[in-house]
């Protein structure tokens, strides 16, 4: 692009050309009057002093043509520059030559080429005409005189470098935006953005916006383009604070970046409420601020910090800042015009998002590149970890091969002790039931049978524990049911119309001795106390709970107590394995017999307070 530049260097028309200007403040002078003025009148119009900050007057310039020996006759006027706004070519006789205006439609265009170019015939060999420019912005009549086939050659090559320019511009911006789908990291987007404001910043300032994108809708062209160059340099800013991390390296640096990226919101809220020439001020601070902050931003990092990426950025905004330079050095004569000098500033911009995209994708490789280290570390840690997992494996199936063992061994002497404990008070029963046999007092019987209705009730509860394997705990409706069914049998013959509702519960050992120990007692008694008398016995024998709390009722249909009754042994069992339990009890004798305890067994075992207050 940049050989291709330098060899597009034309020749102008061969001839001279005299300018010179009259500022028409009122806007009421004709093309008649202009004529009849001398030249004193006039200033001298050279490219220094063609921009009119602005003024709302129509500017009438003089253009003084001396063709000297060239026999050339087709010229062609161009403006450098595009133009918003009007004008208006008369010859010497004030005849109407042309008309160019920015509100038309591109196609009116005299020629197919975003700045102005209007076509004149030069048959005499001096000539003189007269521009009446009137414009709605900044106003920069700086022309040139082309002879018509370097100036079709201009356009060509105008329209080939720019058609390269924004082909390259979208082309970067589409790749990132691509790569921030892909990557969702979000300096590619800032940069997207960026860029697209440059974009569409530059589709104004060549007008090739209005050459090919909005060429019939001319009215888009009051839009300065100027919101967009607000949006480029707000961006650059966060582009610059986002790329470098500023927050983190340099904080300082970073509340500067900041403040300039507010202050650009506020200008651009701005620019929607004041006029075009009162906001330009605030455009221009905004760049001088934005440019200068970013630049020693981008040299700190680079030269002091010793941060590589910074000289991306440093480069990219040196080359933007010599691009605008060369440009105005243009315009002050200093430069030639050429289609190199003529378009810098895209030169300029064109480089400094380039270098950009670089950054970024060197960024990009650094971090992934890190990350490829650290997945490298992290499998070699994995594996690390692998290894004393497996010894620690190692190591807890061994002990648990050793605590199987114990368990095993410990469930096996348990399991054995049941055994024993069932077989010796299988013995002990064996004894009290022959002792019993052979025993003549009555009374002695008696009392044989009531120990070994006790000692049944225990060994009742080892034989379910040996039946469940399960040695900590019992189902205390089949413990009691059981029970009961050897109870009722011993008392076979008052049969007894026995019912029992018995809730569905696991009982520690501790609790379902003591709770069988009682309903043994009250049941005998019941048995052999109550029913004297009485053609047709009940018995109902209830457990229920609420929340962990229980409550026991047995009850019959017998005589209930007497005045006079003593409290016998049974009863005494009874209050002492109540009090075991940690419960309440009652008792009702008015009609028949109705004995209730209250007690609360958790997950814990007996509970020693929950019920102590009941008492």
């Amino acid at each position: 692009m940049i050989l291709f530049l330098f060899f597009s260097i034309y020749s102008f028309a061969s001839l001279t050309m005299s300018k010179y200007y009259l500022s028409d403040e009122n806007n009421q002078l004709t093309i008649n009057e202009i004529i009849k003025k001398q030249n004193s009148e006039y200033k001298i119009l050279t490219n220094k002093n063609s921009s009119f900050e602005f003024t709302d007057a129509t500017i009438w310039i003089k253009v003084e043509i001396d063709k000297k020996s060239t026999f050339t006759k087709e010229y062609v006027l161009e403006m450098q520059n595009f133009y918003r706004g009007d004008i208006e070519v008369f010859d010497e006789d004030g005849k109407f030559i042309h008309k160019y205006s920015s509100f038309l439609p591109f196609s009116h265009m005299s020629y197919q080429y975003p700045k102005i170019a209007i076509p004149l015939n030069l048959e005499e060999e001096k000539t003189i005409l007269y521009l009446k420019v009137s414009s709605f912005v900044k106003m920069t009549v700086h022309t040139k005189l082309w002879e018509e086939k370097a100036f079709q050659k201009n356009v060509l090559d105008s329209t080939v470098f720019l058609a390269v320019y924004f082909s390259g511009m979208f082309l970067l911006i589409f790749y990132n935006f691509i790569f921030y789908l892909f990557s969702k990291e979000r300096v590619f987007l800032i940069y997207v953005l960026f860029t697209g404001s440059v974009f569409l910043s530059m589709l104004f300032r060549t007008g090739m916006g209005f050459a090919y994108i909005w060429s019939d809708y001319p009215e888009l062209n009051q839009l300065t383009g100027r919101e967009f160059f607000y949006m480029f340099m707000i961006f650059g800013l966060i582009f610059c604070k986002e790329y470098l991390d500023t927050k983190n390296r340099t904080p300082k640096l970073d509340k500067a970046l900041m403040f300039a990226i507010y202050l650009g919101v506020f200008f651009v809220i701005l620019h929607f409420i004041l006029s075009y020439k009162d906001s330009f001020i605030f455009l221009v601070l905004m760049n001088f601020l934005s440019l200068i902050l970013m630049f020693i931003t981008a040299f700190y990092h680079a030269f002091v910090i010793k941060n590589k990426e910074a000289y991306y950025i440093l480069f990219g905004w040196s080359f933007f800042i010599i691009g605008i330079s060369l440009s105005v050095l243009m315009y002050i004569e200093v430069l030639e015009m050429n289609l190199f000098t003529q378009y810098t500033p895209e030169i300029g911009s064109f480089l400094d998002i380039t270098l950009f995209s670089m950054a970024l994708a060197s960024s990009y490789r650094k971090k992934q590149l890190a990350l490829e280290k650290s997945r490298v570390k992290l499998a070699q840690i994995n594996k690390n970890l692998e290894k004393i997992i497996e010894e620690k494996n190692k190591d807890l199936i061994e002990k648990n091969k050793n605590l199987e063992y114990e368990v095993g061994l410990n469930s096996f002497l348990l399991k054995e002790l049941s055994h024993r404990v069932k077989n010796n008070l299988q013995v002990i029963l064996s004894f009290l039931s022959l002792q019993s046999k052979h025993c003549n007092k009555e009374e002695v019987k008696v009392l044989l049978d009531e120990s070994r209705r006790r000692v049944n009730a225990i060994s009742t509860l080892h034989e379910l524990l040996i039946d469940t394997q399960e040695f900590n705990s019992v189902d205390i409706d089949r413990y009691l049911k059981k029970l009961l069914d050897y109870n009722k049998l011993i008392f076979n013959d008052l049969n007894i119309d026995l019912k029992i509702d018995i809730v569905s519960a696991k009982f520690p050992i501790e609790g379902a001795t003591h709770l069988g120990l009682i309903v043994n007692e009250l049941f005998s008694n019941s048995c052999k106390h109550a029913f004297k008398g009485i053609d047709s016995p009940k018995i109902e024998i209830s457990l229920q709970a609420i929340d962990k709390q229980y409550t026991l009722i047995v009850k019959d249909n017998g005589r209930g107590l007497s005045e006079n009754s003593k409290e016998n042994l049974g009863s005494k069992i009874i209050k002492a394995l109540i009090s075991q339990l940690n419960g309440v009890y009652s008792l009702k004798s008015d009609d028949g017999f109705e004995y209730t305890i209250i007690f609360r067994i958790d997950d814990k075992g007996i509970n020693n307070e929950y019920l102590d207050s009941r008492r």
